[in-house]
C-alpha cells in the first residue's frame, strides 16, 4: 500500500440495488415533484393572463363601438343639419323663381297692354292737329253750297292746303325736291313706264305722284316716269 492509498482511503462500493434505489427516487422527485408543479403555474397563468386579454379586448371593443356610435351619431347630425340647409335653400330659390316669374308675367302683360296703346293712340296728337283741317273742309263746301264765287272757293281750298302743309312739317314730314331731270334713284322713286325724251336714259321725265320723307326716311316713294332716251328716226334704204 502507497502513501496515496493510505492518506486517501477508498469509501466502500455501494451495492447496485441502492444505486438503482437513489436513482428511482430522483426521477420520481423531478417527474412529480417540481415538475408538476412548474407546469400548473404555467398553465394558470397564461388561463389569467388569457382571460386579462379578453377582458381587455372586450372592454376596447365595447369603447370603439361607443366612440363609432358617437361618430356616426355626428355624422348623421351633420348629415341631418346639411340636408336641412339644403332644404331651406331650395325652398327660398324657388320662392324666389316664383316671384321672378310673375314679375316677368306682369312685366309681359304691361308690355303688351302699353304697346296696344301705343299703336292705339299713336296718331292722337296727329288727328287733333287734323280736326281744324277738317273743320275748315267741311266750312268751304258749306259756303259753296251757298255762293256760286269759285274763285272765293278755290282761294279757300288754297289756304287749307298751306295749313295741311304746314301740319306736316312740324310732324317731320316733307314733300320731297322737285326731281325732273336728274337721275332715277330706286332708293326713292317708282318707275311706272319710260317714254323717249330729250333727257340720257333713266333720268326722271314727269312725276306723277310726289314723294314724301319723314325726316330722313321714306314715307312714300315718289311714282314717276323714267327716259327711254331720244327717239332716232327710221331710215329707209
Amino acid at each position: 500500500m502507497t502513501d496515496d492509498a493510505a492518506n486517501n482511503p477508498k469509501k466502500p462500493l455501494r451495492s447496485p440495488s441502492n444505486i438503482m434505489k437513489d436513482l428511482k427516487n430522483t426521477y420520481v422527485k423531478h417527474e412529480h415533484g417540481p415538475k408538476k408543479d412548474l407546469t400548473n403555474f404555467d398553465v394558470e397563468q397564461a388561463k389569467d393572463e388569457t382571460e386579462k386579454d379578453e377582458e381587455k379586448g372586450k372592454e376596447m371593443s365595447e369603447k370603439n363601438i361607443e366612440i363609432t356610435e358617437v361618430v356616426q351619431g355626428n355624422e348623421l347630425e351633420l348629415i341631418q343639419n346639411k340636408l336641412a340647409e339644403t332644404e331651406q335653400e331650395r325652398d327660398d330659390l324657388k320662392e324666389q323663381m316664383q316671384r321672378l316669374a310673375a314679375e316677368l308675367e306682369n312685366f309681359r302683360r304691361r308690355s303688351l297692354k302699353e304697346k296696344r296703346e301705343m299703336l292705339d293712340y299713336a296718331n292722337e296728337r296727329l288727328l287733333f292737329d287734323l280736326l281744324p283741317i277738317l273743320d275748315d273742309f267741311s266750312a268751304a263746301i258749306e259756303a259753296g253750297n251757298q255762293n256760286s264765287d269759285y274763285s272765293a272757293l278755290l282761294k279757300g281750298f288754297e289756304l287749307i292746303y298751306q295749313k295741311l302743309i304746314k301740319l306736316f312739317e312740324s310732324a317731320g314730314v316733307k314733300v320731297m325736291d322737285d326731281i325732273v331731270g336728274k337721275p332715277f334713284d330706286v332708293d326713292f322713286h317708282d318707275a311706272l313706264m319710260r317714254i323717249p325724251s330729250e333727257f340720257p336714259v333713266d333720268y326722271v321725265v314727269q312725276v306723277i305722284q310726289p314723294g314724301y320723307m319723314i325726316h330722313d326716311k321714306v314715307l312714300r316713294h315718289a311714282k314717276v316716269i323714267t327716259s327711254g332716251g331720244e327717239m332716232k328716226e327710221s331710215t329707209e334704204n
